[in-house]
C-alpha cells in the first residue's frame, strides 16, 4: 500500500513506458479515470481505510477527478511521481499504483492498491514486478523499495514474493486506523533484478502470452 515517511529531498525522473505481462496491462492514469477511480475507492472503502489515510467515507467526484487531473498534467515533463492503473484484457480498471521520489537520489518507491473487487488475482504482484522494472530502467535509479506498516501483512506478501529483500523496520506515527507505528520496508537493487523471482515472474508471464 502507499505510505508516507519523513520527506527527503526529491529527484525527478522520465516517466518510464511501461511493458505488459500476460493478462495484465499497466497505463499512466488518463483524465477519463476519474468515474472508475471513484467506483474502485467507494467499493473498496473497508479494504482501504485501515491503511490510507486518504480512503475517507465521504471521497468524492470532485478528489477523484483533482487527483486524476494533477497527474495527467505532468504528462511528458519530469516528475516527483507517477501513477499509474492496472488493466485486464478487458481494459478494467483494477487499481492504483505508484512510483514515487521520495526516498532521495537514485532510489524510487512502489506504492499500490487493488480494488478489493478484484483481489487475489495476482494484480499487486504482477503490477510491482511491472513497476519495478520499469522503474530500474530509469537513468541513475539503483534501488526500489515497497513500505508498508507491519501489521498489513496483504502488503508484505508482494514484496516478498518478488524477492525483495527487508532492509529494516523504523519507528513512526500511525497515519491510519490499521497501522500500529512500525514501517517495514523493502529493497530490491538493480543488480539483483535479473535473477530475482519478480523478473523471472514477468518471464514467465510474457512466456505464456506469446
Amino acid at each position: 500500500m502507499m505510505s508516507s515517511q519523513d520527506c527527503k529531498e526529491e529527484f525527478q525522473f522520465g516517466v518510464p513506458e511501461m511493458q505488459g505481462a500476460g493478462w495484465l496491462r499497466c497505463r499512466l492514469i488518463e483524465a477519463s479515470d476519474a468515474p472508475w477511480l471513484l467506483e474502485a475507492v467507494t467499493a473498496s472503502q473497508a479494504h482501504l481505510q485501515p491503511w490510507m489515510p486518504w480512503a475517507v467515507t465521504d471521497y468524492t467526484q470532485d478528489m477523484a477527478e483533482e487527483f486524476v487531473t494533477a497527474q495527467v498534467q505532468r504528462d511528458g515533463k519530469l516528475v516527483s511521481e507517477a501513477i499509474y492503473v492496472p488493466c485486464d484484457a478487458e481494459h478494467v480498471f483494477l487499481g492504483c499504483f505508484g512510483l514515487h521520489a521520495r526516498l532521495g537520489q537514485g532510489a524510487l518507491e512502489i506504492g499500490y492498491w487493488v480494488d478489493v473487487r478484484h483481489t487475489r488475482r495476482g494484480v499487486a504482484t504482477l503490477a510491482a514486478a511491472l513497476l519495478t522494472e520499469a522503474a530500474l530502467s530509469i537513468p541513475g535509479v539503483s534501488r526500489v523499495e515497497i513500505h508498508h506498516d507491519e501489521a498489513n501483512t496483504l502488503s508484505a506478501g508482494v514484496p516478498q514474493r518478488l524477492g525483495y529483500s527487508l532492509g529494516c523496520s523504523v519507528q513512526r506515527e500511525p497515519e491510519a486506523p490499521g497501522e500500529i507505528g512500525v514501517e517495514c520496508q523493502w529493497r530490491m537493487r538493480g543488480q539483483d533484478w535479473p535473477s530475482s523471482a519478480g523478473a523471472q515472474l514477468l518471464a514467465e508471464a510474457r512466456g505464456q502470452a506469446g
